[in-house]
């Protein structure tokens, strides 16, 4: 019984990330822009800002156009939280302004930084995007028809696709950012005691930690223990 309800969570958690990603790609103008319709922010001085929210990633800058026409850009420093609404899935996505050390470990200084919160709870997991470039089989026929999309549905030109990969981390209790350079081999080490038994779990419910849909399911799993 217990083996059928984590494998309904992991499978329903699977379709809701798959949806997510598909249906954000249809937003972005650029691959490391995207643009809501819909969007809260809230400042650190407690204002709140609503109007069209667009993300520049790379920049980690957000902008708002307001009703009246008038244009906000912010940065994290002046940005607890912003909260967007997709019109094509109705799902919410949360970003918050984060105090991190931009992985460097020896160092004291930090700097707010916008992170997706992917999942909250006793173990909270963000995620932020990195970019790079896939080669393709130039002899492929579907590449040289031009039938070839990458996993966020961007056309594939000449020999080379962009693609995104989500970063994950860890959010400790004490505010400091876990990156998970290498997500199954430092989740499990964060996990300590438990990651015998979420190791037996990934195996029984055939997840992958390299997955992102199921690697979520496998911290939500660990979220219970």
């Amino acid at each position: 019984m217990e083996k059928n309800v984590w494998y309904r969570i992991s499978l329903l958690l699977s379709i809701a990330i798959l949806c997510s990603i598909n249906a954000t790609a249809q937003t972005r103008t650029d691959i490391d822009v995207q643009q809501w319709k819909k969007g809260t922010v809230t400042l650190t001085t407690g204002e709140v800002l609503e109007g069209i929210v667009t993300y520049y990633r790379a920049q980690d800058i957000i902008t708002v156009l307001h009703p009246d026409s008038t244009l906000s850009s912010l940065s994290p420093v002046n940005v607890t939280q912003f909260e967007v609404l997709n019109d094509e899935s109705d799902r919410r996505h949360l970003f918050k302004s984060i105090y991190w050390d931009q992985g460097k470990e020896y160092t004291d200084f930090k700097k707010p930084t916008f992170f997706e919160q992917v999942l909250e709870g006793k173990t909270t997991l963000l995620m932020r995007e990195s970019y790079y470039k896939r080669n393709l089989d130039s002899f492929s026929a579907d590449a040289m028809e031009g039938n070839i999309y990458d996993p966020m549905g961007y056309p594939i030109s000449g020999h080379f696709a962009d693609q995104i990969k989500p970063k994950f981390y860890v959010l400790q209790p004490d505010g400091k950012v876990v990156m998970l350079q290498q997500v199954r081999r430092d989740f499990l080490h964060f996990c300590g005691k438990k990651a015998s038994l979420v190791k037996s779990f990934a195996r029984k419910q055939k997840l992958s930690f390299e997955l992102p849909n199921e690697f979520v399911a496998i911290v939500n799993y660990y979220n219970t223990l």
